[in-house]
């Protein structure tokens, strides 16, 4: 390159020449700097045409305009703001010197650089009561509703009574607020275009205790039989009130809208005509009063009493363990008094009683010692034998059989006792017979015996074996 890039080569006639380019200074050749405008020509952007200072730009300058305003190249000029459409499409833009001003159009609320529609009828509106209030973009409309006439904001009603055969001329036409209606008297009602006759009987306007009878136009109301009245309002009537509505020897009683007779104690018959004498000691065969058995009558006495017959009457007498009148029987707590005594190889059980032990059987007041030795298998070792023991039982070495360890072996005799829930006092061989004479009898007797006899067993055998 000959000259600088700022600068413009021209050709001469056996040479050239390098110009620095408008802006710029120096010998084009290898240097061309930028001319500073703004500070070599101080006044090139005066502020009497508008400008607020000097721009310097590479080659060039730029004057400055105040916000709102630009250069036409002489001086500063308003920019028309309005013209780029800035502001709401709803909304009115004023162009002002070096700004603008934008404003919601009627209808519209917001800055003006946006706008919302505002709905009217939700607000105080002077559309007329008789009208309703529609909202459009921007505004709202008033329109009458049917049955009137104006512009929404006043309204009047339609006479359509005033337009000819608007009803049916056997009918008169009667105008309302906004509408109209065809009267066919008292008793009808119009139905499109005829008048038909209203059922008063359906409605239910005469009382539940009166009969309704439906006419053409109107309908009567009679109280039913046994009431009084005009029909709307039926009052009961007692006949019980009246003389000789029931036989002498019967009683009145007063129903709704009727009365019973019923003959009194002593009498039978239908209560109106006849009430004669009952012979009650015509019982049986006739000749005798017999007894009423009440103890036949189910649930006469409590589910836990005995019930008597006597002589023309009964009594109710609470079972043993139970306590009342015999109409109301509660259970008694045995095992809470003091003086309450199970016999031995029992144990006190409030219902139903005493209960046997275990090994024992009985109703709890006689108990029995179980023979568990008549069961198979009692004692499973073949060297073994069964003794039974008052409310147990025992597993002993035959003869010929000695205990080894928990075996019985077949050399000298021991007794290897297997003993199960004893639940009985020591055996007192010596003492059995002093407690128990032959004659007396009871659970604790007969096991003092049993346990003897097992004894003495016991013993015999070792003898035999010694």
């Amino acid at each position: 390159m000959i000259c600088h890039w700022n600068a413009t080569c021209t050709n001469n006639p056996g040479s050239y020449l390098c110009t620095c380019n408008a802006g710029y200074k120096g010998n084009g050749n290898y240097l061309c700097l930028d001319v500073d405008e703004c500070s070599d020509t101080p006044y090139v952007c005066l502020s009497s045409l508008g400008y607020k200072g000097c721009k310097n730009l590479p080659g060039s300058y730029q004057c400055m305009c105040n916000s709102g305003y630009e250069s036409n190249s002489q001086s500063c000029v308003d920019i028309n703001e309005c013209a780029t459409n800035i502001c709401s499409p709803y909304a009115d833009c004023l162009n002002t010197l070096g700004s603008y001003k934008c404003t919601c159009k009627s209808g519209f609320i917001g800055n003006g650089l946006t706008c919302a529609d505002i709905n009217e009828c939700v607000e105080k509106n002077p559309c007329d009561p008789k009208a309703i209030c529609i909202n459009r973009l921007g505004s709202y409309e008033c329109s009458c509703l049917g049955g009137f006439a104006g512009d929404g904001r006043q309204c009047e009603d339609i006479n359509e009574c005033a337009t000819p055969n608007t009803c049916p001329t056997t009918t008169t036409c009667v105008n309302t607020a906004g509408s109209y209606y065809c009267d066919c008297g008292t008793g009808f009602l119009f139905n499109k275009s005829r008048c038909d006759d209203v059922d008063e009987c359906v409605a239910g306007l005469c009382s539940p205790y009166a009969n309704c009878r439906n006419s053409p136009g109107s309908f009567t109301c009679q109280c039913a039989a046994g009431f009084r009245g005009d029909g709307f309002i039926c009052v009961d009537e007692d006949e019980c009130s009246q003389p000789k509505q029931c036989h002498s020897n019967a009683l009145c009683t007063n129903l709704p809208g009727s009365y019973n007779c019923s003959c009194r104690v002593g009498y039978s018959g239908d209560g109106v005509l006849q009430c004669n004498d009952v012979n009650e000691c015509f019982v049986g065969n006739g000749t005798h009063c017999k007894d009423i058995d009440e103890c036949l009558v189910a649930g006469i006495c409590h589910k836990q009493a005995l019930c008597t017959n006597i002589m023309g009457d009964f009594s109710c007498t609470c079972e043993q363990g139970f306590e009342g009148d015999g109409f109301s029987c509660q259970d008694v707590d045995e095992c809470t008094l003091s003086d309450a005594k199970c016999p031995a190889f029992s144990r006190c059980v409030n219902s139903p009683g005493c209960v046997c032990d275990l090994g024992y059987t009985g109703d709890g007041l006689t108990c029995f010692d179980i023979d568990e030795c008549q069961k198979e298998n009692i004692c499973p070792e073949n060297e073994t034998q069964c003794v039974n023991t008052p409310g147990s039982y025992s597993c002993v070495c035959r003869l010929g059989y000695t205990l080894n360890g928990t075996k019985c072996a077949g050399k000298r005799l021991f007794f290897y006792l297997f003993i199960k829930n004893i639940t009985t006092p020591p055996f007192q061989t010596t003492a059995a017979p002093r407690l128990c004479a032959s004659t007396h009898t009871g659970p604790t007797c007969a096991s003092a015996r049993m346990a003897t006899r097992v004894t003495a067993l016991f013993v015999r055998m070792w003898m035999n074996v010694s």
